[in-house]
Parts: C-alpha cells; sequence; structure tokens
C-alpha cells in the first residue's frame, strides 16, 4: 500500500489459519446449566440461616424464605 489506498501488491500467505480451537457451543462451561451445582441438596437463607430442600429444576434464588422472605442461595 504505497499510497495508503489500498492498491498494494497482492499477499503471498496460504490462509490455512486453524482459527479458535473448540467451536462455539461445545463443552459444558465452568457454570450453569440445570446440573450446575447437582441435583440434590438445599437452599439456605443468607439472612436467618433457615433452610429447605433444593427443587429440581427451580433455581434457589427464584425462591423466597418461608419465614422472613428474603430470597434463598444454593448451600
Amino acid at each position: 500500500m504505497p499510497r495508503g489506498d489500498g492498491t498494494g501488491p497482492a499477499g503471498m500467505g496460504g490462509g490455512g489459519g486453524r482459527g479458535m480451537g473448540r467451536k462455539q457451543g461445545q463443552g459444558r462451561g465452568l457454570m450453569g446449566g440445570p446440573f450446575a451445582a447437582g441435583p440434590g441438596g438445599n437452599c439456605v437463607c443468607p439472612k436467618c440461616g433457615h433452610t429447605i430442600s433444593h427443587i429440581v429444576g427451580q433455581s434457589c434464588n427464584q425462591r423466597d424464605c418461608p419465614k422472613c422472605g428474603t430470597r434463598m442461595t444454593r448451600q
């Protein structure tokens, strides 16, 4: 590109790059999905400490503590 207008000589590279390795969407990842913390376990209230059993398919942070109403977290 002698004048900076893109009219320079053609490149000689083969263009055989390998990309990023793993295709998007492959592998389990580090977190997330229905079995991120396992199917069993308990949900615990961070405020009062009350525990309830975890329901498969429902995140603990979608449930309210039956004693104080605070959102639960996974134990």
